[in-house]
């Protein structure tokens, strides 16, 4: 591909692409930064001593809101962002600086353990902080907007996004709803931190690459083609 590309930041999104030439990224971005494997911690320390019963009503109303709040952000993103005249690059690169910002903080400063508040009901641990910010940070919601604002010059890029939504959805839910067997089996949780990790670095490197895109496409930054 020519440095003179249309792309918001990396090569796998494309104008005139079939759906499934963009759900897999799509589908990665959203493991990453909805998904459940950042969604453990949280959860395992809201239910420390807490019943089955209690775990399971936790991980329905927290998948309840949380798609809630996907939904909602999808449907009227657009229009919020057409009524402030945000520029597709003024977001990528807001949204850039949220990826790599997020990344550096599960680096650098990785979040404490959480420990629900005596009396807390399982309604108001599903709205925060297991929803907010757990299951949907604001990186989650940075790299929604920017997918919603690229949507309408990429054929089949909405289809591509409710699917990827719906899937990491499901996925969230079944790891909170069977947390004890998450946690319990072994090497799970290894397995799960190294490729937290991963994705972690994958995630600074398409906040960057967003960033530098803007950049190009403002003409403040001089891409050079392949030698």
């Amino acid at each position: 591909m020519c440095a003179g590309d249309d792309k918001w930041g990396v090569d796998f999104v494309r104008r005139q692409v079939p759906l499934m030439d963009q759900f897999p990224f799509i589908f990665t971005i959203f493991f990453m930064l909805l998904g459940p494997i950042k969604i453990i911690p949280t959860f395992v320390g809201l239910t420390r001593d807490a019943d089955l019963p209690f775990k399971r009503a936790l991980a329905i109303h927290g998948t309840l809101i949380a798609s809630a709040l996907v939904l909602f952000v999808a449907v009227a993103g657009g229009t919020i962002l057409d009524k402030y005249q945000i520029s597709v690059n003024a977001l990528r690169i807001a949204g850039g600086v949220v990826l790599v910002i997020a990344g550096l903080n599960a680096i650098f400063w990785p979040p404490r353990a959480v420990r629900a508040q005596p009396g807390s009901t399982v309604l108001q641990l599903a709205a925060a902080p297991l929803t907010i910010p757990a299951i949907v940070p604001p990186a989650g919601i940075a790299a929604l907007l920017i997918f919603i604002m690229l949507a309408p010059d990429y054929p089949g890029m909405w289809l591509a996004i409710g699917i990827a939504l719906v899937i990491v959805m499901i996925l969230d839910f079944l790891v909170m709803y069977f947390i004890d067997v998450v946690v319990k089996t072994p090497g799970v949780m290894l397995a799960l931190q190294v490729l937290g990790a991963t994705l972690i670095f994958i995630q600074l490197c398409i906040g960057v690459e967003i960033i530098l895109r803007a950049l190009t496409d403002l003409g403040l930054v001089a891409v050079r083609g392949n030698a």
